[in-house]
């Protein structure tokens, strides 16, 4: 009776031990503000609130705040010279100082990001790896200006608006991604992986809306 009771109280206990729901389930989806584009935020810094205002525009509000939004240029896309977009902002970041690692704000951001790298869905959550061009509305330097980001390698930075001259209006701009890389960077560049959007004011604590058009590549 003993040998049999030993036995028995083995398979009480595999019975009950937890070993999770072998049910099928899909994976779930990361939460996106913007359907198609994954946001970047960072843990110490309140996130930029981003939002569709219509078909094709989505709007930024932050106040001491910043994260980006970034979407996957896919295979088709990724070799397109021209990018073109609209962008308006209330207002700029009057205290920023563009060329200052810890003031470095601005009303509105759109970010190319170059490589070889493909595959970016797997790291969505964090920023795109790669060469940058980022094009701001910036609020002292003057239009045209290219710069080196502060504290940042292989970043360079054009301003294509600045002050608020033309605040509150819907701006056009239209770039040849190539010739903007060889005058950044001197050399041609690599496929084009990711395309960004960002309005910051966490060095600032001050508040700006900014809205962007979906920018859309093409070859001329």
């Amino acid at each position: 009776m003993k040998h049999f009771l030993i036995p028995f109280s083995f398979v009480l206990i595999f019975v009950q031990l937890p070993f999770g729901d072998f049910s099928s389930k899909a994976p779930e989806e990361k939460k996106t503000p913007v359907k198609g584009w994954w946001m970047v935020s960072h843990v110490t810094v309140p996130p930029t609130q981003y939002s569709r205002a219509g078909k094709g525009i989505i709007k930024a509000e932050s106040l001491g705040s910043r994260s980006s939004l970034y979407r996957e240029v896919g295979e088709k896309g990724k070799d397109l010279p021209i990018l073109s977009w609209r962008w308006k902002v209330s207002n700029v970041v009057r205290s920023a100082v563009e060329t200052k690692s810890d003031r470095f704000d601005a009303a509105a951001r759109v970010i190319t990001v170059f490589g070889r790298e493909r595959g970016l869905k797997a790291t969505e959550g964090t920023e795109p790896s790669g060469f940058r061009i980022e094009y701001i509305w910036g609020s002292h330097l003057s239009q045209g200006h290219l710069f080196d980001y502060p504290g940042r390698k292989y970043c360079k930075v054009f301003v294509l608006e600045s002050g608020e001259k033309k605040a509150g209006e819907w701006v056009f701009e239209k770039r040849n991604l190539h010739e903007d890389y060889k005058k950044a960077f001197g050399t041609e560049p690599d496929g084009l992986l990711a395309i960004g959007i960002q309005t910051d004011t966490d060095h600032s604590n001050e508040m700006v809306t900014a809205y962007y058009s979906d920018p859309i590549l093409k070859k001329k």
